[in-house]
């Protein structure tokens, strides 16, 4: 009995140690694995540590081999003597452009010299009354907002009028009964005060304005036209339609009458 218990306990006790010692080892497998990655990761790192040393001083070795100063200098040069060409090329057009006129705005200087010359015409519109009196005109009107028409061969003609309007009827004189002709009266255009009031006004020609005979009293002003030929005289010819009074059927005739702007 004594036998089998003592051979019980070193079986026992033999497999324990077996099973210790197998333990150690299958722990001593697990870790060793570890160890021999983190082994090769330090040996790796320490690789690319090299590696990035020796790119550094790669990097270096290349830096030290960028262009030299006086390489930079002589781009530096190149550029500033191109800049100095292109800055004198440039110089050299604007002073012919300057000199030659082949360049810059339209200046609306007129073909000719501006200048007031008097007409002195008057007449009266027997119907209505009206009395308009034609004073002067102004010749080869300075114009930059009419330049192209100047440069074409046309000008810009003001006619300056006086008008005292009759108080037997009411309505309006307006500055459309006054028409030109540039052909000696075959054609006769409407006026064109409406786009040269700012430039007429900063010269001192007041325009023209609508006048109601309701108003009574006495108007004076100027009408600008724009002739596409320049010519030594202009016809203006002032036309009043008929009409008919209102509530009555009286009727009242047109009135019509002619008159020259001369040469400047």
């Amino acid at each position: 009995m004594k036998r089998m218990k003592r051979a019980t306990f070193t079986a026992a006790a033999l497999l324990s140690c077996t099973l210790a010692f197998s333990g150690c080892s299958l722990i001593s497998q697990v870790v060793q694995p570890d160890q021999g990655q983190t082994g090769e990761q330090s040996n790796a790192d320490g690789q690319d540590q090299n590696g990035q040393d020796q790119n550094g001083q790669d990097q270096g070795d290349e830096n030290g081999q960028e262009p030299s100063a006086d390489q930079n200098g002589q781009d530096q040069a190149g550029e500033q003597d191109s800049s100095s060409d292109q800055s004198a090329s440039n110089s050299s057009s604007s002073s012919t452009s300057s000199a030659d006129g082949s360049t810059g705005s339209d200046s609306g200087s007129s073909s000719g010299s501006q200048g007031q010359i008097s007409i002195g015409e008057s007449f009266e519109d027997p119907e209505m009354q009206d009395k308009i009196e034609v004073l002067s005109a102004v010749r080869n009107f300075e114009s930059s907002k009419r330049a192209s028409s100047i440069e074409l061969g046309g000008e810009v003609v003001l006619l300056e009028v006086k008008i005292t309007p009759g108080k037997k009827y009411s309505g309006l004189i307006q500055s459309g009964a006054f028409k030109i002709s540039e052909d000696g009266g075959a054609d006769f255009r409407y006026d064109q005060t409406d786009g040269l009031e700012a430039e007429m006004r900063a010269a001192g020609f007041e325009p023209f304005e609508d006048v109601s005979r309701r108003d009574g009293g006495t108007h004076q002003g100027w009408l600008a036209y724009v002739p596409n030929e320049k010519q030594d005289t202009y016809t203006i010819r002032y036309e009043r339609g008929a009409g008919k009074v209102m509530g009555t059927d009286e009727k009242v005739p047109e009135f019509t009458t002619t008159f020259d702007i001369p040469a400047g």
